[in-house]
């Protein structure tokens, strides 16, 4: 286990070698129509099928990034490559990074984004039809052992400061048709902005001085719809876990 100095030093040189230097998500689309929401309106009840990608930032630098999912007659996945999510008070068993027992919703687990500093909070949306949402539930499984499938060749566990790389590797290989990551980055900015190009559902915004309030941005409505219509067509396609790219 290396030393906290010698963590530290080695997030600064990642955070260096990757350009990640910059005001909070400096990808985000400006014509995207938004809206102030309060705390009150976040979902606590059982979910459609859901994946979030969230994308927390320091006020110059990205601080860290995770992902949920919601799959039918399953319970909720919340993985956090290389994170501490659960390590303290409240105490979750984390298995790989993988959270299943416990998995925090938003009204849980913002606090500790604000906690640990972050100045904006992304989270991304998708709604997924719920074979897509199984599909990625089975994977996430697979690769942390707790249900372990030889067909997946996948590791949920993550060093620190590498929790970018393994979100978009796993976008990357697993999450065609409903959305995919061209290349895997380090960089969460770069997630961030590869994430928008995939015409999420919605994207929710917890500024730090707005808390507990957040703001909800949307595609703009051809775009939304555009998208919505590819899924729904993409996900009645046959595919394995690690299916290739549809081609035009």
């Amino acid at each position: 286990m290396p030393s906290r100095l010698t963590a530290c030093t080695l997030g600064l040189l990642v955070l260096t070698a990757t350009g990640c230097f910059h005001r909070p998500s400096p990808y985000m689309p400006v014509e995207w129509p938004r809206h102030p929401a309060p705390a009150a309106s976040l979902v606590v009840t059982v979910e459609s099928p859901r994946l979030q990608i969230i994308i927390g930032y320091f006020d110059l630098w990205p601080n860290h990034t995770a992902l949920r999912l919601v799959a039918p007659d399953r319970p909720v996945i919340f993985w956090d490559p290389g994170g501490g999510y659960g390590l303290e008070a409240p105490k979750r068993t984390r298995t790989r990074d993988l959270i299943v027992d416990g998995a925090p919703d938003l009204h849980t687990y913002m606090p500790f984004r604000w906690y640990n500093n972050d100045a904006l909070t992304e989270i991304f949306e998708w709604d997924l039809p719920g074979a897509e949402a199984q599909r990625m539930h089975r994977v996430l499984l697979a690769g942390a052992g707790i249900e372990p499938d030889p067909a997946i060749d996948f590791d949920t566990e993550t060093p620190g400061f590498f929790c970018a790389a393994a979100i978009s590797e796993f976008l990357h290989r697993f999450g065609r048709p409903s959305l995919w990551v061209e290349t895997t980055t380090a960089s969460p900015a770069q997630l961030s902005r590869a994430l928008y190009a995939q015409q999420p559902d919605r994207v929710l915004l917890f500024y730090r001085q707005d808390r507990p309030g957040f703001q909800v941005m949307t595609p703009p409505p051809g775009a939304a719809r555009r998208s919505r219509a590819a899924r729904e067509s993409g996900a009645v396609m046959e595919s394995g876990p690690d299916s290739p790219a549809p081609h035009d």
